[in-house]
């Protein structure tokens, strides 16, 4: 059974949902030396591209950041991450960082220490979960596409916005039906 809408008044309450790697924060130097480091083996590149100390190397994403931070005045803002939460308070210190203001911030969704599945499978498990306690997703920021190709299946209203390099598209701005 779907539980109740959450509503502010007659309106639903919207949730707007950002990754960090890529969104907030550019991570290719992180993922240059990851690379580097593993010599080709996959399990040593995860190990290193979410090192703390190779976090260290990124360097926020003005873009993401603003549009994030525009977005604290339209609704709640939610942080869906493929991190693990073994990672949960050094984010916290790199998002307040980088001018966060994590105080504001609604949830942090995490990937589960020991979970290797994709990226985007943990993600969207995430941001379903968060429709299914009742909110409204009115926008998805990540730099996966495969993500937002996903989530335009089961979200076909929400905006889904993705984020390369220094620039935002959005993806699908016509109704799906």
């Amino acid at each position: 059974m779907m539980p109740g809408r959450h509503r502010c008044g007659d309106d639903i309450i919207k949730v707007y949902v950002f990754d960090i790697d890529g969104v907030l924060v550019d991570v290719s130097e992180r993922l240059r030396r990851a690379k580097e480091l593993s010599e080709g083996s996959r399990e040593l590149f995860w190990k290193y591209f979410f090192s703390k100390e190779l976090i260290e190397l990124d360097k926020p994403r003005d873009i993401g950041i603003r549009l994030l931070i525009d977005r604290l005045k339209m609704g709640l803002v939610a942080i869906v991450t493929g991190r693990p939460k073994s990672l949960y308070y050094i984010t916290l210190k790199q998002l307040k960082a980088i001018n966060i203001p994590i105080e504001q911030i609604w949830r942090i969704e995490m990937r589960r220490d020991g979970d290797y599945r994709k990226s985007y499978i943990v993600k969207l498990e995430r941001i379903l979960n968060i429709v299914y306690e009742g909110y409204e997703i009115a926008e998805i920021h990540d730099d996966e596409e495969e993500l937002l190709y996903r989530a335009r299946i089961y979200l076909p209203k929400t905006r889904l916005y993705l984020h390369k390099n220094d620039s935002v598209i959005e993806l699908f701005s016509k109704k799906l039906w």
